[in-house]
Order: C-alpha cells, then sequence, then structure tokens
C-alpha cells in the first residue's frame, strides 16, 4: 500500500467513525505537491487545503463556521509545530493526523506508540516483512503497550499463541514438542525474534533459570510440573528443590491448571508428559516413605492416586481404615484431573462404595433384636444392600478388575455369610412365630394414598409401579429426586404380600377387597389382575377417570401425550426392566445394570410428568429381590414342594395339599391373602429345586423381597440455591497463601439445593490466583457448613494497599455467572511464601 492508498484510507475510517474527517498531514520532506494530492483525492469528496504561516485563522474559521460538515486534508509542508505554537492545536485535538513514513504508518494501524514500534522494526526487521504476522500482532498491542509488551505479542504470534501472555505463549511451545530440534515454532523464533530473549522472558515470568541446561523446554516443564506438586504438598523432596527451584511457584502452578482446562489436544499432550516426568521424579518411591495426608491433595501425577488406591484397598482388607476421612479424600479425588479420568473414576466409585458399606456394616451391630427386622431393615438395614448392590455394579463395570479382586471377595464373604444369614435367621423367627409387623401393608396403597386424594382433591394422581423395584433403590431414587429444584420426595416403605411375587404383588396394588388365584391367573374382588386391559377395567371401576399404560409408552409419547392423559385423574403406569432382566437365566447376572436402568427411565418420566404438569406421583413396586453374584452352594437349596402346586418358583409354591420340605415352612392363613390356596416358602435364603435361575430371586419373606417403597413425590415451587458467604470480617491479604472462610446460609433441604461454585482472585480482569470449584451441599447445623478453601497468589510485586477480588460465580451446566464479588486489601510488608 503507497502513501495515497494510507491516506485514502484514513480520511475514509474518520469518515466512518465522526462523519466527517479532518485529517492533517505534516509533511517537511514534501513527498508530494499540492496539486498532486488534489487530483489524487478528487473522487474523495474532502476539500484539500494548505496550511502556511499566515492561513491558520482563516483556516479555523472555515472549518469551524463555514464548512462545519465539510472533511478537509490540511497538509503542511513542514514540521509539526511545537503545542504553544500551534494555532490549530485545539483543531488537531479532535481530528487526526497521517504520517507518512512506514513505522509510523504501521504504528497508526496497530494502535501502537511510535516510539515503542520503532527500534523493535529495526531489530527485527524480518519480522515485519510479513502482512499476516503484522495483522496478527495489531490484535495483540494497543496504545498501552511498551517494548516488553510488544516483544511478548511478537513472540506470542510466532508460537501462534492465542493470547500475548507469557503463560500462553510457554504452554504453546511446550505442546509443540519439548525437543528444540522437532520444535515447529522454535525456528520462526530464531529467524524472526530471537530465541535466547524469548527464553529471558520465560524466565523472569516464572521464577527460573534455564541457561545451564541443553534441553530448556524440558526444563521449563519439569520445573512446572514440580511446582505444581510443591503447592499442594505437605512435604519437602530436597533433591527436586535444588533441581527445579522458582522464585514464583504460584504462577508455575497455575500454568499446569490452565493446562489441564484446555483443549483435549492439548491435555493429552500434558498427560504423555506427565507420565514421563513420573519416571524421571521416580515419585513413587519418594511418596511412599511419607503419610497419605502429606500429598493426598497433590493432582498432578495419576502415581498419587494408583498409591491412595493401593493402601485403602490394604486398609478395608485388614478393617482398619477410617471410612470418614475416606469418604472425604475419595469425593476430593473424584474432583481432580485424574481422578475424572474413566479407568481412575470407576475405581473411585467402586472404593467409594467399598467404604460406605464399611462404615454401614456399624448397622448390623446396632440391630436390636426386641424389635420386628422389617423396621429396622426399612430404617438402616437396607443401606448395607444399597451400598452392596452400587459396590458390585460399579465393580463389574471395570475393565480390569484384579486390583479389587480380593477386596469384593472380602465385602461379598461378609455380605452374604453375616448379613444375609442374619437378615435370613429373623425372617424365619417372624413366619414360624406368626407375628406381624408394624410396616404398612401393601394391599392398603390404594386405599390409603390414592382413594382420599380422589375423593377429596382435584389433583391428577400418577402411579409408576416398577416390577421388582426393592426399598433400597427405591431410597436411592428418592434421593435424586430430590435434588431436582421444582420437586420433593419422601419415601416411606410397604411390606408386600406374601409370597412376594408379580401376579399378587400387582393385584395388591390396585383397589381390592379379596384375593383368590385360578390357573396361576390372581383374582382381586372376582376380576382377573391380569395384563394392561384387566388392570384398566378394575381402575375404572374405582374411578371412571382412570387408565393404564406401559411406562414405555410415556417416554415414547411426543406430543400426543397430553391427548392421552386428558381428563385423566388417576393413571397406573407399568414399568419392567429388573425383574424381566433378572427373571431370565440368561442375563440375571446382569440385575444390578438393570437396577440402574429402572431408575434412570423412572426419572425421566418423572421429568416427563412434571413438564405435563402433574403434582402428584406415586413411584412403588410389587415386591423386592435377593440377589447374590456368587454360586449358591447346595446347602442353599431344598427340595421342591409336591401336592396340586397351581404356580411355583424357586422361592414359593402355591396349591393345595402341599408338601413342606425341610427347609420350608407353609403359611398361615394370616399371613397370605389367598382365601382359596396353601402357600410354602423357601425359608432364609433357600432355593426350591425347580426351574429357573438361582442368582436373581424373589417370592420368599427377606427384607429384599418384601419391604417395597413408596415414594410420594410431589412437584413444588422451584427451590433455590443455598446461599454462600464469605465468613471473613477481616478481608486483608498478608500472604501469597490465603486460607478463605465459606459459609453456606441454608442446609440442604426440600427448599434448598447444592450450588456448584468457581472462584479465583482477578485484578481487573486478570485472574492473580489458582481457580478453584467447590459445591456447597453441606446438611447440618450453622457450626457445620464452614468450609476453608485455600488459594495461591500469583507472586509479583503488590503495593501495599492495592486491592484485589475475589470472583465467585455459580456454574449451572456448562455457563457460569457471577454471583458475588469479594474485595480482598493486600498488604504483604514481608510476604513469605
Amino acid at each position: 500500500m503507497d502513501v495515497i492508498d494510507s491516506l485514502k484510507e484514513k480520511i475514509q475510517q474518520e469518515k466512518e467513525k465522526k462523519g466527517r474527517a479532518i485529517v492533517f498531514w505534516y509533511d517537511p520532506a514534501m513527498q508530494v505537491s499540492l496539486a498532486e494530492l488534489q487530483e489524487s483525492l478528487k473522487d474523495e469528496e474532502v476539500v484539500v487545503r494548505e496550511l502556511t504561516e499566515n492561513n491558520f485563522f482563516t483556516t479555523k474559521v472555515e472549518l469551524e463556521i463555514k464548512q462545519p460538515k465539510q472533511s478537509y486534508l490540511l497538509y503542511a509542508p513542514f514540521p509539526q509545530p511545537k503545542e504553544q505554537h500551534n494555532y490549530l492545536l485545539d483543531i488537531l485535538l479532535y481530528s487526526a493526523e497521517f504520517k507518512a513514513d512506514e513505522v509510523a504508518v504501521l504504528a497508526e494501524r496497530l494502535g501502537v506508540k511510535d516510539n515503542v514500534l520503532r527500534p523493535m522494526m529495526e531489530q527485527y526487521p524480518l519480522f515485519f516483512r510479513s502482512a499476516k504476522r503484522k495483522e496478527r500482532l495489531g490484535r495483540f498491542v494497543s496504545q498501552q503497550s511498551d517494548v516488553r509488551d510488544l516483544e511478548i505479542a511478537m513472540v506470542a504470534v510466532l508460537v501462534n499463541s492465542p493470547s500475548p501472555t507469557i503463560s500462553r505463549i510457554t504452554r504453546s511451545l511446550l505442546v509443540a514438542g519439548i525437543e528444540e530440534e522437532n520444535n515447529k515454532y522454535i525456528g520462526d523464533v530464531k529467524k524472526y525474534f530471537l530465541l535466547e530473549r524469548m527464553y529471558e522472558l520465560i524466565q523472569q515470568y516464572f521464577g527460573i533459570s534455564i541457561q545451564i541446561h541443553e534441553n530448556p523446554l524440558t526444563y521449563i516443564l519439569e520445573v512446572m510440573l514440580y511446582q505444581h506438586v510443591k503447592r499442594d504438598a505437605l512435604l519437602s523432596a530436597n533433591s527436586l528443590d535444588e533441581q527445579y527451584p522458582s522464585t514464583l511457584p504460584n504462577v508455575c502452578a497455575i500454568l499446569v491448571d490452565d493446562w489441564m482446562r484446555s483443549s483435549e489436544k492439548e491435555t493429552l499432550v500434558l498427560e504423555q508428559y506427565i507420565k514421563d516426568t513420573e519416571v524421571t521424579f521416580q515419585l513413587r518411591p519418594l511418596l511412599i516413605e511419607h503419610e497419605l495426608d502429606q500429598f493426598e491433595k497433590v493432582s498432578t501425577f495419576p502415581t498419587i492416586d494408583y498409591l491412595l488406591i493401593e493402601k485403602l484397598i490394604d486398609e478395608l482388607e485388614h478393617d482398619v481404615s477410617n471410612v470418614k476421612e475416606w469418604q472425604k479424600r475419595l469425593l476430593y479425588r473424584k474432583g481432580t484431573y485424574w481422578g475424572k479420568k474413566k479407568h481412575i473414576q470407576q475405581l473411585y466409585d467402586v472404593l467409594l462404595e467399598a467404604v460406605r458399606f464399611t462404615d454401614r456394616k456399624s448397622f448390623l451391630k446396632q440391630y436390636d433384636s426386641r424389635s420386628e427386622v422389617y423396621g429396622q431393615y426399612a430404617t438402616s438395614l437396607h443401606l448395607i444392600d444399597q451400598s452392596y448392590r452400587r459396590f458390585m455394579f460399579y465393580y463389574t463395570k471395570l475393565q480390569s478388575r484384579e486390583i479389587v479382586d480380593s477386596l469384593a471377595q472380602s465385602l461379598t464373604n461378609w455380605y452374604e455369610n453375616v448379613f444375609l444369614l442374619k437378615m435370613a435367621t429373623e425372617s424365619n423367627y417372624f413366619l414360624e412365630n406368626n407375628e406381624s409387623t408394624h410396616v404398612p401393608k401393601q394391599r392398603t396403597f390404594f386405599s390409603s394414598s390414592i382413594k382420599p386424594i380422589l375423593d377429596k382433591e382435584q389433583t391428577r394422581v400418577f402411579v409408576i409401579i416398577s416390577d421388582a423395584l426393592r426399598y433400597e433403590a427405591g431410597a436411592e431414587l428418592s434421593e435424586r429426586l430430590n435434588k431436582r429444584i421444582n420437586g420433593q420426595a419422601s419415601v416411606s416403605p410397604l411390606f408386600a404380600s406374601l409370597p412376594s411375587y408379580t401376579q399378587l404383588g400387582m393385584a395388591s396394588l390396585l383397589p381390592n377387597r379379596r384375593f383368590s388365584i385360578d390357573k396361576k391367573f390372581v383374582y382381586t374382588d372376582e376380576h382377573s389382575t391380569s395384563g394392561l386391559v384387566n388392570r384398566n377395567k378394575i381402575l375404572q371401576q374405582a374411578h371412571p377417570d382412570a387408565s393404564a399404560y406401559h411406562l414405555n409408552d410415556l417416554l415414547d409419547w411426543k406430543g400426543e401425550a397430553n391427548e392421552y392423559l386428558k381428563g385423566k385423574r388417576l393413571v397406573y403406569f407399568y414399568h419392567d426392566v429388573i425383574d424381566a432382566t433378572g427373571d431370565s437365566k440368561k442375563s440375571e447376572r446382569e440385575t444390578y445394570d438393570a437396577v440402574e436402568r429402572a431408575l434412570e427411565a423412572i426419572e425421566r418420566a418423572v421429568d416427563r410428568l412434571s413438564a405435563l404438569q402433574a403434582k402428584r406421583i406415586f413411584i412403588t413396586s410389587d415386591h423386592g429381590f435377593l440377589f447374590q453374584l456368587t454360586k449358591v452352594e447346595a446347602d442353599a437349596k431344598v427340595e421342591a414342594v409336591t401336592g396340586d402346586v397351581v404356580d411355583q418358583s424357586r422361592r414359593y409354591a402355591i396349591g393345595s395339599s402341599l408338601s413342606v420340605p425341610e427347609g420350608a415352612i407353609k403359611l398361615s392363613e394370616s399371613q397370605t391373602l389367598f382365601e382359596n390356596a396353601e402357600v410354602v416358602l423357601a425359608k432364609g435364603v433357600n432355593r426350591f429345586k425347580t426351574g429357573g435361575g438361582l442368582q436373581f430371586i424373589h417370592g420368599g419373606a427377606m427384607p429384599q423381597e418384601v419391604i417395597t417403597p413408596l415414594i410420594d413425590y410431589r412437584r413444588t415451587e422451584m427451590a433455590e440455591q443455598v446461599n454462600v458467604s464469605v465468613a471473613m470480617l477481616d478481608k486483608t491479604i498478608t500472604n501469597y497463601r490465603i486460607p478463605v472462610s465459606f459459609y453456606q446460609e441454608e442446609s440442604i433441604s426440600t427448599d434448598y439445593v447444592p450450588r456448584q461454585l468457581k472462584m479465583a482472585f482477578y485484578q481487573d480482569d486478570e485472574r492473580i490466583s489458582n481457580e478453584v470449584t467447590m459445591t456447597f451441599d453441606l446438611v447440618g447445623e450453622t457450626q457445620e457448613r464452614n468450609q476453608t478453601i485455600p488459594f495461591n497468589l500469583v507472586e509479583k510485586y503488590y503495593a501495599i494497599g492495592e486491592t484485589c477480588t475475589l470472583r465467585v460465580e455459580t456454574i449451572q451446566g456448562n455457563k457460569s455467572q457471577i454471583y458475588k464479588e469479594e474485595r480482598f486489601t493486600i498488604r504483604m510488608y514481608d510476604a513469605i511464601y
């Protein structure tokens, strides 16, 4: 672009910005004549005036009074006068100046000062020969840029950094390779800049020294990683301290933090570097010599996660673990970089449930023999089943199980030979002594929970019946539903009808008075309860605006859902995932996986119904189940029942004139609903020698089979997220390491749900500390809802009395928004980190 073209561009820019253009050109070299200018600009709608020593006043009058809207080029064939002698200075200040030499033109285009750009163009002429490089440079500099800023911006252009910061430049360099000869950017830096100067800028920023190292990039990487470890470790490694020192350790650590949050392409490179550096540092033998609490917060290397995993497994197998501390530790590790990786995350999921299982073993020790088993099961003992199911669910998902095989065997041994044996003994006692339970009967569900609403309210009622959804799974579902911001769930137990199998359980949840059986079909009040059509008829006899569907229908409906449900007061939805999986010998080993799929499907159904303005949703089941993943031993198998058998399975037989083999018991008339049949149950965990699977069973009287959930879910006003405040009267920073106390103002409840926050210290828009993500989900009294979180400030000079802001953002999905900002005052008179 020549001088005239640049001049035209300048005039056009001024017109676009201000409506008219007044452009001064001081040209002591007289590069063009007045006539040339007038000819060149004749199509630009601009008046060309030549300034002389005698026409300042007339020019001023013409520009400001006579022609206030006309555009002008004021050409002066002499240098710009000093301000005290420049009689058009007031106009110059609100107009624009055109400079014709190459440096001046580029400085103006880049928006950088002439005296900053000129020495750089003289020192690095090759850099400025590329229009593309100059264009990118313009994005990184401003009028406030000094020589150092311009140098950093030039390096940012050469290493293809998205921003002109040393931290981002360093990351771009390292991502491109830590061997100089193979790094695609090093050649450009050598050719168009100075490699030594780039390293000097990096050294200054990170407080390191790299002159003596053969491979500077490798050394830079290792310093960054070591300082990231050191920030969170409560130990010192003298040899590594001496080898990888930094006077600005937090600056180094933040580079790794940001890299871990970057794109997948960049983090894959970092992961390989980390694994290689683990070997270089010989980290494992170093850490083994120290206690866990000295490095449990370090998130740099996966070796730390594996050491923690090995230690926990050993403690659990020897029953010496501090389960409360391990739960906190595991929840923290699950949120770290490596803890989110699939393989380690799966191990943490398994071990967290193992820790919970171990903790809940104490419930069995607290068993009160004066109270019946079923009430105690609903209160606390079901949590043992829940932890074991979740443990086995995650365990079976592991690609490589060897590391936890022995732990799984140990937990299973206790579960089957201690816990289930105790439950079997107590349920046998219950049956043999014809005892009664305080747990509400399943057969009262309709009369106690549904009919009062239909009689007294106009509310629509929806019922989801999920086959074989046992109580502990229902309790977990209730917890999940309570995390919604517009719903409230409560769970209570029901005692399933005996024998605890599908046909009788489904009948018990319908309107009913009397029960009978004929050729495997269960009747209530002489109406067959088998199949959707018959259940529809029974429901409509109780209320004309009732209907029944399969739950999958609801999940499959699109816009027609409103049409199907229009005018309905009562709707039953039937769901069969767990029972369908467990009752098949081919798929029964997938039972725990089926439970998870069932819970997810029910959650989707609740969301769908809530979107359709459903206010009352009940979730229950026909029966539970007992599942043993290990081989069932011969002593748990008893002879099949003989006689006039109408229906039977591994756990029960229904008919007349029935035999009662050893290991079985015949129910009394008060223990079963059938008026025309006898019922024989297998005791404890016994199985009859009949067809069908051995691992997934139901029909008996074990708590896992007969205690079913009744979840009452109500759509409510939208719950609020808990409020969180900084609990510090003195917001003064005296050290680079800052412990900040936070107070969660409300306990988690149906009215308040957790709040996830992202927090860091800022000055203007520059982050000057590590960034912490924390979910505030505490339950308890005031004194139990305090948390202290450490932040590490970037080491740089802070003037006494200077301020910074703790920016707190609420995370919602993939977005975040400012929640609150707290101003802190910096007074580091003698900061020692």
